[in-house]
């Protein structure tokens, strides 16, 4: 008797061509990639600075000796 009254489902048509939907387990997934790429484009920003202090350094102590060698020219003339 009631069968009549009752809401009837909805039937939703699922594209077989279209991609999954969304989850929070897929959401994690990548958020744990994410942090994986993060971690390891701060390793190598970290590498890249300790290297441009490294050729700074170089840089300037051969810029003292180039200072060097021409006062050494300047005053033997």
């Amino acid at each position: 008797m009631f069968d009549q009254y009752r809401a009837k489902k909805k039937v939703k048509i699922v594209d077989p061509n279209a991609p999954p939907r969304p989850s929070l387990l897929g959401h994690e997934k990548e958020m744990k990639v994410w942090r994986e790429q993060f971690g390891s484009l701060a390793q190598q920003n970290n590498d890249q600075k300790l290297t441009v202090k490294f050729l700074e350094r170089k840089v300037n102590r051969l810029q003292s000796q180039v200072d060097a060698l021409t006062s050494v020219i300047k005053k033997g003339q």
